[in-house]
């Protein structure tokens, strides 16, 4: 298993998808981060929930790291090489698990490094505003670990949606309007904050209550059944599908 988590990882690394993923999500965070922060006087900027908001514009990770996750385990479909690593390993269900693994590892790096980005331009806006920085208070700081919780399961999820409609572009097609269209539908029958990207959302507002989210610990529970159930089914629907 440890083997064929490696291979998962090492695709990953070895193509130009993971550095272009990586450097979009530091452009994201870097353009969004910046252009708030330029919008805020220096009152608003001294605040700790304005700091805190700042940093938690880390989140978009989690985004990236679902489309990573649809790619990595999609993409061999597209690409004709899922025989391959099914003569490799025969036993499919072992891929699948081996995959989710390796998405997750992958989301961890990239909440991670996008978290690290976001937290030192906040401190350089703090810098050249001259304001006081609260970056070491105990609010900004739960916003990291909830940033790379949400990147790595939200990565889990894509692997197993990807896996389950071995699409690549139908199924990023179809993420992107559910996150967008069908999950604010939702609200109409008070369900919203139970659907798939609020869950991940209420992992990455770790520290916070907000109406719209559950809290961490019953956002990420959730996120995490997601990722499971997505993870067993894409198992399943791999093991008894025909591959040319």
């Amino acid at each position: 298993m440890i083997r064929l988590v490696h291979a998962e990882l090492l695709k990953l690394v070895s193509t130009r998808l993971l550095t272009w993923l990586g450097l979009l999500t530091l452009a994201l965070v870097a353009l969004l981060l910046s252009l708030t922060a330029a919008n805020n006087s220096a009152d608003e900027l001294a605040r700790v929930g304005q700091q805190r908001d700042l940093a938690a514009f880390a989140a978009v990770s989690a985004l990236v790291a679902l489309i990573l996750g649809i790619v990595a385990s999609a993409g061999e479909y597209a690409h004709e090489t899922i025989g391959h690593t099914f003569l490799v390993s025969p036993v499919r269900e072992r891929v699948v698990a081996a995959k989710l693994l390796a998405g997750t590892l992958t989301g961890l790096v990239l909440g991670a490094s996008a978290a690290a980005v976001s937290l030192a331009l906040t401190a350089l806006w703090i810098s050249v505003k001259s304001v006081p920085s609260h970056l070491g208070s105990h609010e900004v700081l739960l916003a990291v670990p909830g940033t790379i919780a949400a990147a790595a399961i939200a990565a889990a999820i894509g692997v197993g949606f990807g896996a389950l409609l071995r699409r690549q572009t139908g199924a990023i097609v179809l993420a992107l309007i559910w996150l967008l269209v069908g999950e604010p539908l939702l609200a109409v029958a008070g369900v919203q904050r139970y659907a798939p990207g609020h869950a991940i959302a209420a992992v990455a507002d770790a520290g916070r209550r907000s109406g719209e989210l559950l809290r961490f610990w019953p956002g990420t529970l959730l996120a995490a059944v997601y990722a499971a159930v997505l993870g067993l089914a894409a198992a399943f629907a791999v093991a008894r599908a025909d591959v040319t």
